[in-house]
């Protein structure tokens, strides 16, 4: 009974996030409380790990939100259960960028990056399954956007864009989703039987990125 109405809450927390689209335009809903504490009650408390980052970053906000105050890049990966990464199932993490650049990414990481420890770096060529250069998904240093299978070119994303990663380990699929809109499947090849990490590579001074849960609109 407890499993499906932690499902259940889990739904609507996904529905929620999604409907408000833009950080910007958002104001606390007017939920009654009951429904606010059902929503809550079984939640996972969602931040970035200091652990998987550099000494370049600040932590605030309960570890919620990130800002960058170096140069170079950095790359913060979300705190996981135990510490490990995830193999199976399907996984859904959100931000909005209160500060951005041009110089932002999200990404998912391979274990051998995090192993490395070279947080300190962007997650390039031969240690990311996802990345982006001031895009979302795959970084080519030629072409530095990413293009849907269907061969459509995504937008880049701004201040108060809310970004999410959409993994899929038991298809083994990465998507990504802009404003609450999903842009399609990515990636569907190298990620079965790889653990991965979720994580955010800012590279400009300043850039602020904050990690979306029901919490942030109720």
């Amino acid at each position: 009974m407890f499993q499906c109405c932690e499902s259940l809450q889990e739904q609507c927390r996904r529905v929620l996030i999604r409907s408000v689209g833009s950080r910007k335009l958002l104001r606390k809903l007017p939920l009654p409380r009951n429904v606010i504490v059902w929503l809550k009650e079984y939640e996972e408390p969602a931040a970035f790990d200091p652990n998987c980052s550099s000494d370049e970053v600040v932590f605030t906000n309960n570890n919620e939100t990130i800002t960058f105050i170096g140069n170079g890049y950095s790359t913060t990966l979300i705190l996981t259960p135990d510490g490990r990464g995830y193999t199976c199932g399907k996984h859904e993490w959100v931000f909005y960028f209160n500060n951005c650049r041009g110089q932002v990414a999200v990404c998912v990481v391979t274990a051998e990056f995090k192993k490395s420890k070279a947080f300190r770096t962007m997650p390039a060529i031969g240690r990311k399954v996802g990345w982006a250069y001031n895009q979302i998904g795959f970084l080519t240093f030629d072409v530095p956007i990413w293009e849907a299978l269907d061969g459509q070119r995504n937008e880049s994303y701004h201040t108060w864009d809310m970004i999410g990663i959409l993994l899929d380990l038991d298809k083994g699929t990465l998507g990504f989703m802009k404003n609450g809109k999903e842009l399609g499947t990515a990636f569907c090849k190298g990620l079965r039987g790889q653990e991965v990490f979720p994580g955010v590579c800012l590279c400009s001074g300043r850039e602020q990125v904050t990690i979306v849960t029901s919490r942030t609109y109720v």
